[in-house]
């Protein structure tokens, strides 16, 4: 990882990022180092601020940090739904969220998503304005297709995605090919991907929108 890529992220996280309780207050009691990630994470806050989301999917909660900032994002009747497998990430999730007042717009759903995300509209969730995947990338072809019946005209859909060194044999692997084949031939949706690096190392994310 580049220092100037922590300076540059550690400078703005100061000028643009300080003030706010979500990153000075839970971040330094969680255990998993997200407290570098403000900027990552408040970018989602404004995309979901921008498209005026009243109803927000998470897949991977880990300890809540991407979690605290988009339900921030939300309008008052807003609602999101945070899935995670992991128990122990489940319960940080889950104790972030209460100790900034968002218990009532989130919730945190213990289980693993391949199970969950069939039953959320069964559930009295919504079709989702926003969707944020951040998990088991070799499952990110099933919940992408997930998303997609979740959503609805006009819903944007964000991928994470950790770059490697190994990049190119991933490329070619059959969890991208199959991944951007959904995104290809999908006729309502519109995509571009985009790298990113900073605190987090070398990143990306894929965007969608359903038209």
């Amino acid at each position: 990882m580049s220092k100037l890529w922590s300076a540059v992220d550690d400078y703005f996280n100061a000028e643009l990022n300080a003030d706010d309780e979500v990153m000075t207050g839970i971040p330094a009691q969680n255990e998993h180092g997200e407290e570098e990630f403000a900027a990552q994470s408040k970018h989602l806050h404004l995309l979901a601020k921008i498209k005026e989301a009243k109803s927000i999917l998470e897949i991977g909660s880990l300890g809540g940090y991407s979690t605290l900032w988009l339900g921030k994002s939300l309008p008052e009747e807003g609602k999101m739904a945070s899935l995670e497998s992991n128990a122990e990430y489940a319960e940080i999730a889950e104790r972030n969220i209460t100790a900034v007042g968002l218990e009532d717009k989130v919730e945190v759903i213990h289980a693993p998503a391949e199970d969950t995300l069939p039953k959320l509209l069964e559930r009295g969730y919504p079709r989702f304005d926003f969707i944020y995947i951040d998990a088991n990338q070799a499952l990110y072809p099933d919940y992408l297709e997930a998303a997609i019946d979740m959503a609805k005209c006009g819903s944007v859909i964000i991928t994470e995605r950790k770059i490697e060194d190994r990049f190119e044999e991933e490329a070619n692997g059959p969890e991208m090919q199959r991944f951007l084949k959904i995104l290809k031939d999908e006729p309502r949706i519109d995509a571009t991907a985009l790298q990113t690096v900073g605190a987090k190392g070398h990143d990306g994310f894929i965007m969608a929108v359903l038209d």
